[in-house]
This record gives structure tokens, C-alpha cells and sequence, in this order.
């Protein structure tokens, strides 16, 4: 028969246990459970939402800020969205992406050369193909081979005031390894470059096996000139058709809008633009000609990048509507009335 006073201290220290564990949210396995109830304001599920709905690239967009933004401008969203979107003080299950995307889009546009590569290509300037292309272009380096990355946090704690290896990897364990990415992705390994090809089996005894040919010194070295060669006189090229077309200037459309205030007509769309005064002050009636066209290219492919995200607004809507098991049709009737003023525009210039 078992002590009772055995017996009663074992149950006291598991009712000890059951109370520590109650009171530190914890399970017997050290799970914490607080997280599962995690809250967030309307104004924060809003942020997160808006931004995850944004094109990874639309930096512009992430942070609801106009191309004409000043550098304090940006600093001030940034600000506020990222203490919005902090995953410490936003317990929405997608903050953390958001959160991701609010940091890279201020990184970008806080950075003076990044926004210029980024207003002038419109592509992202950390981006290991369009950065060489763009150096090659400016007839500089840097770029993706020397620009270090941080991370958001990191980012978050130095704008707020708190708180490797170089671009080619060198050899590891008998094999080339080469970083050729520029937000921290997997670099190339590349087994062998080069070198003579296997000996063969001599034919007779004692005879020894002749040099390598000039063929095979060739087809060794071939990985290096596909990897690095044709890059590089691509980008010569590149640079050069850059040299002789000018710079497409920023602008913007159908009304003016400080410091943008020099009015043109397109040739064959008939649209107003505007333009910064201090832009075009040299340009010539031949680069005002050029300009014109160049204004429609640009005119149709904002459109375009408009009406896709109209497009994904519509199909959202449709999902809403639709469920496994489920169909609302007043919520059908309004995404298929939902408004597609800028499709409509980009159509009838199609017309």
C-alpha cells in the first residue's frame, strides 16, 4: 500500500506543475500558446492586406507615395508603415511579409542611386541581370558585386537608432564557387572548370599519352566564356545603344502636377503630359520629337501595369464570391460590375 504522505506530495507538485504551466502559457511539451492569440487593430489587418496586394516591385506603391516624393517624404512612410506592419506590434499571420516588403521598398527609394536606376529603368536596381546592364550602362561598377545587404530587422533597428565572404566565393572542397546573387540567394557551384580531359588508356605499354589539343583546352574553358564572356560583350553593346538614346525623362499624365508643369501632346494618342522644366532645358526639336514617341511607350505601359492590378481586384472578387460549396450571387454581380477605368482607357487606344 503506497505512503499517503508519498501520495499527497505527488499530487501537490503536479497540481505545482499544472499551475506554472497555466501561468506561464506553456504546455508540458514547452509550446507557447500566447501566440495563438495574438491581436491587430483594423488599421494594421489594412496595411498588411494593401501591401501584400502590391507587385513586389511597385516600391512607389508599397509605401502609397507619389514618383515626385522627396527623400523626407519617403522617410516619413517608412516610418509609419513599418511600425504599422512590425511583426512585434502586428499579429497578423502575413505582417512579416508585409513587414519584408515595406523595408525593400525603402531601400530602394531611400537610396539615392537605387531610386535614380530604378526611376530611369523601372526595373529593381538589386537585381543581378538589370544592375550589370545598368552599370555596364553608366560605365561603372558596383552594383550587385559590392552593395551589402541587410536585413529588414537590421534596417528597422538602424533607421530607429538601435543597434562575410566577397562577391566570388572562391573554392570549396576542389570546386569553384561563385556568388552571383545579390539578396542573399544560392550562389553557382560549378564542379570543374576547364582542364585537360581524362587521360585514356594507352594503347601499348610504356607509350605515353599525347598533350591535349587545342580543341579540348577549348571546349574546357567553355563554361567560363558562356558564364562570363558573352555577358560582358553584351553589356558593351548595351552601353553603347545607351550612349546614343537619351534618357527618357520622368513625367506624368492628363494634368499637371509641381514640378511637372511643361505641357506636351502625344503625336497619336492626342494625351497631355508634363514635364519637369529642368529636365528637358537642352533638348533639341529632334529629342522633342523622339520625346513624344517615347511618352506614348511609356503612357501604354503604365495602363498595362494599371489594368493588371484591376484585373487581379475583379478575380479577387470572384474568389469572394465563390466557395466550395457556396455561391453569392450579389457578391458575383459586384465583381463583375466592378470598375476597369483604366482597361477601358488602354483598350480604346487599342481601337
Amino acid at each position: 500500500m503506497p505512503d499517503a504522505n508519498t501520495t499527497g506530495s505527488s499530487a501537490a507538485s503536479s497540481g505545482d506543475a499544472r499551475s506554472r504551466t497555466a501561468a506561464g502559457g506553456q504546455t508540458h511539451n514547452g509550446h507557447n500558446q500566447g501566440n495563438q492569440d495574438r491581436k491587430y487593430t483594423p488599421d494594421q489587418k489594412a496595411a498588411v492586406l494593401r501591401i501584400r496586394r502590391c507587385q513586389p516591385t511597385a516600391f512607389y506603391e508599397i509605401l502609397e507615395l507619389q514618383k515626385t516624393c522627396s527623400d523626407g517624404e519617403v522617410k516619413k512612410a517608412y516610418r509609419k508603415l513599418s511600425l504599422l506592419t512590425h511583426p512585434d506590434k502586428n499579429g497578423h499571420e502575413h505582417a512579416g511579409e508585409a513587414f519584408k516588403m515595406v523595408a525593400r521598398a525603402f531601400s530602394v527609394l531611400g537610396d539615392k542611386e537605387k531610386r535614380d536606376k530604378f526611376d530611369r529603368y523601372g526595373t529593381d536596381p538589386d537585381s543581378r541581370f538589370e544592375s550589370a546592364r545598368a552599370a555596364a550602362r553608366e560605365g561603372g561598377g558596383g552594383g550587385m558585386w559590392a552593395e551589402e545587404e541587410i536585413s529588414p530587422e537590421e534596417m528597422f533597428a538602424r533607421f530607429f537608432g538601435g543597434g562575410g565572404a566577397g562577391p566570388f566565393g572562391g573554392m570549396d572542397g576542389g570546386q569553384f564557387f561563385f556568388n552571383l546573387g545579390g539578396m542573399g540567394g544560392p550562389g553557382i557551384r560549378v564542379h570543374q572548370f576547364g582542364g585537360a580531359r581524362p587521360r585514356a588508356r594507352p594503347r601499348n605499354p610504356g607509350q605515353e599519352e599525347p598533350p591535349a589539343s587545342m580543341l579540348s583546352t577549348i571546349l574546357g574553358l567553355l563554361p567560363i566564356i558562356i558564364l562570363f564572356i558573352f555577358p560582358i560583350i553584351s553589356s558593351i553593346f548595351s552601353g553603347l545603344t545607351s550612349i546614343t538614346t537619351p534618357a527618357t525623362p520622368s513625367m506624368v499624365f492628363d494634368y499637371p502636377h509641381a514640378p511637372f508643369t511643361v505641357e506636351r501632346t502625344m503625336p497619336n494618342y492626342k494625351t497631355k503630359y508634363y514635364l519637369n522644366k529642368a529636365d528637358i532645358k537642352s533638348y533639341t526639336p529632334t529629342k522633342f520629337n523622339w520625346l513624344d514617341k517615347q511618352a506614348e511607350v511609356v503612357f501604354v505601359q503604365q495602363l498595362r501595369i494599371e489594368c493588371e492590378k484591376e484585373m487581379q481586384k475583379r478575380q479577387e472578387l470572384k474568389d469572394q464570391a465563390t466557395g466550395w460549396f457556396t455561391y453569392d450571387k450579389d457578391k458575383m454581380e459586384v465583381a463583375n460590375n466592378y470598375p476597369m477605368p483604366k482597361c477601358r482607357r488602354l483598350n480604346s487606344l487599342n481601337n
